[in-house]
Formats: structure tokens, sequence, C-alpha cells
């Protein structure tokens, strides 16, 4: 067993870090100083502060004796992996583009928009995700490119939180009443699961979160230790950048509140402090977006008529749904080639008249599984999730010893009450196909709860068990490799010697696809490009759940406004081009292409036939030209 260092040091500083960011972005914004410059000012203001509280000389006096012990303390196997789990990662982000699909189509497009108007704003747009959606993640990403000019760094916010996430795991399941042993093995297996390891070189905003929730319930904890004010102040925003990270977080700060029951005495004590924080953690969390939203659409979600089909009005069937999702999802093996007759069979069932109701109240839901974990969809995996439930039948024998403290145990069984009373919120009112994803910040209280039985933290000195969670821990490895996402072999080269030998083989296809899907998805729209001239300073855009990011190359010479129903206005006399997708204007306008281009005045100039989306298949897109009319701003 290794000496833990204080772990809470380094989150502290990321937590702070992060609401810094968030609170930056908004306050440039409110200025209309969002760009590069005002991001420089806000730094050196952050920077001074820093110099002021010693946050970097804490960071520096924390950091280098860490770094002089790293070769003992990662001897062990398990640390060892997430060490390797991690350099992959890093490297998949450094070669890859950004190919994360909702970050593609809504997440980057905003962040376009916003800079191009130096400020946040409501964006005319047909795709609603742009607007109504959290902002956690995007205020992270967007210093990062108006700095790089590039999305390739966009990795960095989720590798560095993948990097916290073992020291912060340890400190709150001991602190939860979880035995040393058990919390050791567990700091390392939690990294390991497929959501986890496949979003740390990604852009996805879900695994991140789940540090936020984590140090939200170790600050508070520490603050029932200490009484300092400042490891409340620090978890109260954590609990706070959860909910802006992603609004289906918001459940999640049931636990945290649990613990802070009793620091209503800050209140009294401290008001003016008590205060300004708590105006830290409105500008972080979801409430300025719920602000928009409601403003903007009536609700506060930003979906009144749940256009998205993501709300659900029966919470027997979310629960249902959401519980069948999560076991499908979670029990994916590292390759499955049946996927294809599991995805017909899973098709069948839904099909039959027994699932019908189900379906009706849950329009999403899918039982279907890739050949892959995806980053879109994984959750632990089928070796994280078999050891829990490994461990969770073998933790009803009576314990001999291993547990943490009677209180503590008493502590987290309440908070992970609390968890468990979240997570069927969740499950009761969201209903979307990625629920194994959408749940990774839920699951380490939930993996809490399990070890928290009575024999549990025994578990950690039996070898089986230990063998066990090696080999759970080693299976996420080829998830990573594979991914098509970031495929860290020779996909591409393999693919076509495969082609050669067997061109007409479907799984050869198959694979085909997929790979030269993904190895294009960052930059999909780029054979459109060539008909857009260096004069094309504004260029129209019809899709619908399309990535528009390839049309703003190059970064910072071009803008692409969202073309909406109705007439286009003339108050510009020249011609420019619009990018549409034929189905996409049935979509969003209700009309042919046809129609539409006699009521606009538009005329094709160029279609090209392209792969976007590996599920959709060929899609036909058009060059369209207008000759007196421009797209109206997207102020």
């Amino acid at each position: 067993m290794v000496n833990r260092p204080d772990h809470l040091r380094f989150a502290r500083i990321w937590i702070l870090f992060c609401a810094f960011l968030v609170c930056s972005g908004w306050l440039l914004s409110a200025i209309g100083q969002l760009s590069a410059p005002g991001y420089l000012a806000a730094l050196a203001v952050g920077g001074a502060l820093s110099l002021k509280y010693g946050l970097v000389a804490d960071a520096r006096n924390r950091f280098w004796p860490a770094f002089g012990k790293l070769k003992w303390r990662f001897a062990h196997f398990l640390p060892a992996l997430f060490l390797l789990y991690a350099a992959l990662s890093a490297l998949g982000g450094l070669l890859y583009e950004p190919t994360n699909y909702d970050g593609l189509t809504y997440r980057f497009p905003r962040i376009l928009c916003w800079l191009t108007e130096h400020r946040w704003h409501w964006i005319a747009t047909t795709e609603v995700r742009m607007n109504i959606s959290a902002t956690g993640f995007e205020w992270l990403m967007l210093p990062v490119f108006a700095f790089t000019k590039s999305a390739r760094f966009f990795f960095l916010p989720n590798l560095l939180s993948y990097l916290l996430l073992p020291g912060l795991t340890y400190a709150a399941f001991q602190r939860l009443g979880v035995g040393k042993r058990m919390a050791w093995h567990w700091m390392w297996l939690l990294p390991c699961g497929y959501g986890f390891v496949l979003q740390a070189g990604s852009i996805g905003n879900d695994a991140f979160a789940a540090v936020y929730l984590l140090a939200s319930v170790c600050f508070a904890l520490k603050f029932r230790e200490t009484g300092k004010a400042s490891d409340f102040w620090v978890g109260m925003i954590a609990a706070a950048l959860l909910t802006g990270a992603k609004a289906s977080n918001l459940p999640l700060v049931l636990p945290w509140a649990l613990l802070s029951l009793g620091a209503t005495r800050l209140l009294r004590t401290r008001p003016l402090a008590c205060g300004g924080v708590l105006l830290v953690c409105v500008l972080v969390s979801f409430v300025p977006i719920a602000f928009q939203n409601a403003r903007h659409t009536g609700d506060w979600a930003g979906e009144p008529s749940n256009r998205g089909r993501m709300k659900i009005e029966n919470p027997v069937h979310g629960i249902l749904g959401n519980g069948l999702q999560l076991i499908c999802q979670n029990g994916v093996p590292p390759v499955m080639p049946w996927a294809k007759a599991w995805n017909r069979a899973a098709q069948s069932l839904m099909e039959t008249p027994a699932f019908q109701p189900l379906v009706r109240s849950f329009p999403r839901m899918t039982l279907k599984c890739g050949e892959l974990p995806l980053e879109e969809t994984a959750g632990l995996g089928l070796g994280l999730a078999g050891l829990l439930a490994v461990t969770f039948v073998a933790g009803w024998r009576r314990p001999q010893g291993g547990g943490g403290p009677l209180g503590r145990r008493a502590t987290g069984l309440v908070v992970c009450l609390g968890a468990w009373v979240a997570l069927a919120v969740y499950m009761a009112k969201m209903g979307s196909e990625s629920g194994a994803r959408l749940i990774l910040p839920y699951y380490p209280l939930v993996i809490v709860s399990v070890l928290l039985l009575p024999g549990a933290s025994r578990l950690a000195q039996k070898r089986w068990w230990r063998n066990t969670a090696c080999l759970a821990a080693f299976m996420a490895l080829p998830a990573l490799i594979l991914t098509p996402a970031r495929p860290l072999w020779p996909a591409l080269s393999v693919c076509d010697t495969l082609t050669a030998r067997m061109p007409e083989n479907p799984f050869v296809k198959r694979l085909c696809t997929v790979y030269s899907v993904y190895r294009n998805r960052s930059d999909n729209l780029a054979p459109l490009r060539k008909y857009l001239s260096e004069d094309d300073k504004v260029v129209g855009f019809v899709g619908a759940d399309d990535s528009q990011a390839s049309l703003w190359r190059p970064f910072g010479k071009r803008q692409v406004v969202n073309l909406l129903p109705g007439p286009l206005p003339t108050f510009l006399k020249r011609p420019w081009r619009a990018v549409v997708r034929e189905d996409a204007i049935r979509i969003a306008f209700g009309q042919t292409m046809e129609q539409w281009l006699a009521e606009t005045g538009g005329r094709v100039v160029a279609r090209e036939t392209l792969v976007t989306k590996a599920t959709s298949g060929p899609e036909d897109w058009c060059v369209i030209q207008f000759e007196n009319a421009l797209p109206p701003s997207s102020k």
C-alpha cells in the first residue's frame, strides 16, 4: 500500500481555475470583449490573485515532491495501467482533431458564433442545442481556441480532469466509509471505465463532471472535519460547476446538499463572503442558461414542446426504459463482432406488443450496441460492471473487518441514498438513448453504495478479487486503442489491405466505412469548400443534426449563419452562397428542395454525396447561389 499525497490541494486549484474561466467568459461577454485580448487581461488579473493568495506557490510545493515519488507510486499494476491510459489518451488527443459528434454539431459552432460577436448571444438557428444546452465545457474550450485558433487542444480540460480522478476518488471513498484497501483499488479502477477512458482525449462533456461531483463531496466532508469556511465554499463552487456542465447533473446537487445542512452558521457569521461566493456559484451553474431559456422559449430547460423527445411523462416507464438501457450499454465487451445479430434481436423485441407502451413513452430508447464501445454511449463497460456485480453479491457476507469507521459509513449511507434518489429522478424524467454516458458523474457514488455493504471492503484482501479487478481494468485497453474516434493503430492502412483482398466482405465494408467516416468527421464538409471563394465571408447553412464547423475554416476568415424558415432579407445587393443538405430542407422548412429554391430564388451550383455519419450512409449536399440576398445576422 502506498501513502497518498493531499489530493485535495490539486483539486482545489482545478476547481477554482475552472470557476475563474467560466466567470471570466460571462463577464467578458457582458462587456463585449470575448476575445484573445480579453482573456489575456482576465488571466493577468487571475494570475495576480493567485500570487496574492499563494495558490501558485502551494501548487509548486505540492507538485515537485509528488513528481519525485512517481516512480514507486506507479509500480503496481493498476496505477501503471492508469498511467498508460492517460498517456494513450493524451497521444490520441494530440494526433486527432475532435470527432465527438455533439461537440462538432453544436458546442464548437456556438463558440465560433460567440467569438464572432465577441459575446454570448442567442443564436438564430434551427439547431436549438446551440442555445439551450449548458455551457460549462464550452467556457473551458473557448480560451484554448481564442489563443490557438485550433480545435486540436480542446481535449485538455478532459485530460486534466482525468488525471485528478484517482486522487479524488480515494479521498471521497475513504471519507464516505470505504476501507482504505478497497478505496485504493477503486481509485485506479474507476478511471478504467470505458466512458472515462474514451473521453479523456475527447471533447465529450460528461466524464469531466465526475471530478466536480467528487470534489463537492470531498470538500463538504472536509468542512465537517475542519470547520474552515474555504472548504465549504470550494465544495459549493464544485457543486455549481457540476450543474453548469450539463443539465442532467442537476439532481446530483442533492448529495452535496445533504452534507451541507450544518453550514447555515456561515451565513450568519460571514454574510458578505457567502454572498460573493454565492454570486460566483450562480455564474458557473446552469442558472444563466436556464434564465435565457425561460426568456427566449418560456421553459427553463429550453424545450417547452419537447421537440427532442427527451422528456418522459410516465416515470415508471422512464425508470424501466433507462434501467434496460443501462444494463445493455454497461454490459458491452471491448469487441462485439456479433453486434449486428444482437441489434436485430433487440429491434424485434422492442417491436413486440409488450414493449409498445414503453416505446411510446420513451421514443428514444434503444437496446442496440456497436461493434466497439463509442464515447457517445459508453458507460462503465463489461469489466467494471461485472466486477461491481460480483462485489455486490459477495459483499452481503458478514464482515470480518476492513471497513471504514462507523461514523463515516453512516455518513456514506446518507450520501449514497441521496445519490440513488438523484439517479431515480434522472431516470424518471430523462429519455435519452445515451443514458450510460450521461450518468457518468453518477457512477462514483453508486459504486460507494456497493462498497459499503457489510463484507465488501474485506474483498480487497482476496487474491481472486484483486485478479478479477486487474482483468476488469485491462478490458478498457482494446476499446481505447481500437476506438474509431482516435485509433492508435494503422486502421485505414489495414482497411485498404482488407478491401483489396476481400472487397465484397460485409464486415470489411462496415469496418472501412466506420473508420473513414470518423477520420474525416472533424472536417466532414471539406469537399464542399472548393465551391466557396475567399470572397465568401458569410456562408449560409441548412442542416439537421449536422456539423457546420468545416465551413468556418479557415477560422477567423469566414462566418456561417443558419438559414431560418421564411423569406430571406435583401439588405445587401451582392451574391452569396449557402451549403445545405437536401433532406434537411424538408426537416427544417417542411418543403422540398425545389419548393424552397423557387421561394428563395436560389440555384444549385454544385452537388456532392457525402457520408458524414456511418449510421446514415450517403447523403446529398448542395451549394446554393443567391444573387440579391444576404443571410440574417446571428445577432
